[in-house]
């Protein structure tokens, strides 16, 4: 476990809107559709953690008669750019986070001996704890980019119990992270 470089959020958002409007504007045909998606597809796979965010979006939101709404895959790969250091993803997730990031920060002595013995200071405490989470996430649920993509998946929608999951997978890393940050 240890945390990455960081992709500034200013930096990711504007790459992100970029790739939403070219995936956007090819929603108008098929074809094209499935070729620009099944291109950002492949970057989130390799890695890009910004196309990690932009694939997570369009699972979050659908587009009509092209992509189903699959809250699993959006989680999943929300998930990914953040633990791949992707601060604007992380933004997004801080919700998601907050219980964990609480128990985390609040514990002041376990803070100061991790702003003694890692890179953390209060301009990127928050940042850097998010990301260990995400990755404690993908550790956890041994979430693989293959099994992120299905253009052909039934809708799954938001419940709590399709949530429970992630949730279960964030509560289990709070320790390790806490283990990590102090070790």
């Amino acid at each position: 476990m240890d945390y990455n470089e960081f992709t500034k959020r200013k930096d990711a958002y504007n790459e992100f809107v970029e790739m939403r409007k070219v995936v956007l504007e090819s929603a108008q045909n098929k074809k094209v559709f499935n070729e620009v998606f099944a291109e950002l597809c492949t970057k989130a796979y390799m890695g890009d953690c910004v196309a990690q965010d932009c694939v997570a979006y369009f699972f979050n939101k659908g587009i009509p008669d092209r992509l189903t709404i699959n809250y699993n895959f959006y989680l999943g790969w929300e998930i990914l750019a953040g633990a791949n250091g992707n601060e604007f993803a992380l933004e997004k997730l801080e919700f998601f986070l907050n219980s964990a990031l609480e128990q985390i920060i609040d514990d002041t002595e376990l803070l100061t001996i991790a702003m003694q013995k890692r890179n953390i200071n209060k301009n990127n405490a928050l940042m850097v704890i998010s990301n260990l989470l995400c990755e404690g996430i993908v550790d956890q649920l041994q979430l693989k980019p293959s099994e992120l993509i299905d253009l052909q998946a039934k809708a799954v929608l938001y419940s709590p119990e399709v949530n429970r999951r992630y949730l279960d997978a964030l509560d289990k890393c709070i320790t390790k992270v806490a283990e990590f940050l102090v070790s």
